[in-house]
């Protein structure tokens, strides 16, 4: 159990008992969510690799190099507590293993070689205004599917040239890359909150940057909906790197949806506050009642 959930799961038994905000992760330096951190990397790219082009978008916490993204929500922590020329060394030590890794990874015009390597992500429309060169297809009323290559401490998003090159139906590259993510989410872990020893609700943060994906992988679903001894439960994917669910008619459900929206605002990595309904008979989101009655 990670000190980020214990925060987490403090603060939402006490918004479901007694109805009063307590602020999580205000530790959460400002220096990865304000976009320093990533200029100071971008500067060090520019050194490395001084003909690379880097791209920045809204997220502080993700920078571009060339058809790379490079997550720094790992980075930033091994760092922050460092300076001067042994930060700097920490840094370039992290982008060599990047650039080396990549350049090692085989070519993405190969599908027989890349099949193992995919996987499938949900992304607001905002990534693909910015990248329209993305391969995807809609998902939700807020989310698209897309599909990436997975590689050591990055991943790299197929794009629409890649999927022509192939020549492969982009429905047989979906089941691949889902069927790739369930295999590697049959040990994913994810946390449950108790009341009185009652299951009240879930959260996934395992850190491998699939967590808003596994909306896609019914059986990791029918894992938590089995931990929290529901027949129904209500899920949302505020972060990339987070997954949160509860018993579709929790005392709580209304107080929960509202903490979905500030995990959202609050970041990184951004998906949507959209709640989705799991049980027996797949995943779909939640109806018009169903999201007055989570208070939306």
């Amino acid at each position: 159990m990670t000190a980020g959930f214990i925060l987490r799961a403090l603060w939402l038994l006490a918004l479901i008992c007694v109805g009063s905000p307590i602020s999580p992760g205000a530790a959460r330096d400002d220096a990865l969510r304000d976009g320093r951190f990533r200029d100071e990397v971008a500067a060090l790219v520019r050194v490395l690799r001084p003909e690379a082009e880097i791209r920045l978008d809204s997220d502080p916490a993700q920078i571009h190099v060339g058809a790379r993204t490079i997550a720094l929500t790992n980075l930033y922590p091994r760092v922050a507590m460092l300076a001067g020329a042994e930060r700097r060394q920490a840094i370039e030590t992290f982008l060599a293993d990047v650039f080396t890794g990549s350049e090692l990874a085989p070519d993405p015009g190969d599908f027989a070689a890349v099949t193992s390597r995919l996987r499938v992500q949900l992304v607001p429309e905002e990534i693909l205004r910015q990248h329209a060169e993305i391969a995807h297809r809609r998902f939700s009323e807020t989310l698209f599917v897309v599909y990436v290559l997975d590689e050591p401490k990055r991943y790299r998003y197929v794009t629409r040239a890649m999927l022509a090159d192939w020549q492969v139906d982009p429905a047989i590259v979906e089941a691949m890359a889902v069927k790739n993510l369930a295999a590697t989410s049959k040990d994913a872990p994810f946390n449950l909150g108790l009341g009185d020893g009652v299951p009240m609700f879930a959260i996934a943060e395992s850190g491998d940057d699939y967590d808003a994906a596994r909306l896609l992988v019914p059986d990791y679903l029918e894992q938590i909906r089995s931990a929290l001894k529901a027949d129904s439960i209500t899920l949302a994917a505020p972060t990339r790197d987070a997954l949160m669910a509860w018993p579709a008619d929790s005392a709580g459900r209304r107080d929960l949806a509202a903490e979905v929206s500030r995990q959202l605002q609050a970041g990184p990595y951004g998906r949507s506050d959209e709640l989705f309904r799991f049980d027996r008979s797949g995943l779909r989101p939640l109806t018009a009642a169903e999201r007055a009655d989570h208070g939306r």
